[in-house]
């Protein structure tokens, strides 16, 4: 589909560049509209050509490995240990409608309600002894 478009919109092109300029008028009439048709299909035909890019809704693979770093030559108190850090859960605000609750009116509200519970890291870390 894409040659298509670009072979015809070449084509087109061609038979305009073709066309007797005795026609046009004078040189000097359209000069400017002809400068901002010109710059229109660049930029459409850059943007046809490099329309190339990765098709969405592919995950991007990287590969991440998790290890300490490597100890510094010098000095040699150094050791590489491991934390446990907390990482928080994560909540997301919604709107809770107006509603009857054990035949009690309560108003409408934002409430947070948790995504992803929080868990447990271990973390590499340089320490001193």
């Amino acid at each position: 589909m894409k040659k298509l478009c670009l072979v015809s919109l070449a084509v087109v092109f061609l038979l305009s560049l073709s066309v007797n300029p005795v026609f046009a008028g004078s040189k000097q009439r359209y000069q400017w509209q002809g400068v901002a048709i010109g710059l229109g299909a660049a930029i459409l035909g850059s943007a046809i050509i490099n329309n190339c890019s990765a098709p969405e809704g592919q995950p991007v693979v990287r590969h991440v490995t998790y290890s300490c770093p490597s100890p510094p030559p010098r000095p040699r108190d150094h050791y590489c240990e491991t934390r446990r850090v907390w990482v928080p859960p994560v909540c997301e605000r919604v709107w809770n409608p107006a509603h009857y609750e054990c035949g009690r009116w309560v108003p409408g509200q934002w409430i947070n309600l948790e995504v992803r519970p929080g868990y447990w890291r271990d973390e590499p870390f340089w320490s001193c002894r």
